[in-house]
């Protein structure tokens, strides 16, 4: 009998504890806008490797004059990738689904899909991609999620990368008085080819009104309206 009674009350200290864990989760879920005036930047001077700044100006040699205003590759319709695609302030909404297995993130530039697994580990021989391949932990309240085989961009890019890229976001919900909903995400940057030491920005997005989706958007069609219209605007293609 006493067993009998040691058995149960483990079992619903344990459930107990699994209902505690699961009301420390966070629904992240919904549409969201990034906040510029909350968000935090990349870094003005960012600690470049000393690699890295000399591939940065032999291709700066090989390849000036540049008019960043114009010559901007995501401007010729090349999708973003992370970590970009979460710290850029541009103010088109993004759409989070969760599940009990994977957190969906639908953005609405470019109408890139990010998939972040809650469970499985591994995925096999994955190429690199722009959204990379990501897993997530809870840690109480913040959801953590760490990302690698993000496919590298070159030294001339204004966010240069390397496949040894790995980028850990840490994400968190809540209310704010000026804002209503917001969803917070730390952001830090491990790249030791690219930087000598990690670069951290805190972006943080409100929770879109009522009635707001994500909308349908598709880069080529600028460029057709543009040669239909007989715009003089250029947007240079590499």
């Amino acid at each position: 009998m006493r067993w009998s009674l040691l058995v149960l009350f483990t079992l619903a200290t344990a459930a107990q504890s699994g209902v505690a864990a699961e009301a420390a989760k966070q629904d992240f879920s919904g549409v969201w806008f990034p906040d510029a005036k909350a968000s935090g930047r990349w870094p003005t001077e960012r600690p470049f490797t000393p690699a890295m700044l000399a591939a940065r100006a032999q291709w700066n040699k090989e390849h000036t004059p540049i008019d960043l205003t114009r010559d901007d590759e995501n401007l010729s319709c090349i999708p973003y990738t992370l970590p970009y695609v979460m710290t850029t302030i541009t103010q088109y909404p993004f759409e989070i689904v969760a599940t009990p297995q994977r957190i969906h993130l639908f953005t609405e530039v470019f109408g890139q899909v990010r998939r972040i697994d809650l469970q499985s580990r591994e995925h096999g021989d994955q190429l690199p991609s722009r959204m990379g391949q990501s897993h997530a932990r809870w840690e109480g309240t913040e959801l953590v999620v760490e990302t690698t085989r993000i496919l590298p961009l070159h030294a001339g890019h204004r966010y240069p990368s390397s496949p040894a890229q790995r980028v850990v976001e840490r994400f968190s919900v809540g209310d704010d008085a000026r804002s209503g909903r917001q969803l917070k995400v730390e952001v830090t940057v491990h790249d030791p080819p690219v930087y000598t030491e990690p670069v951290v920005m805190r972006m943080v997005y409100t929770a879109a009104p009522p009635g707001i989706e994500v909308g349908e958007y598709i880069c080529g069609q600028d460029l057709w309206d543009q040669r239909r219209d007989g715009s003089s605007s250029r947007i240079p293609w590499r």
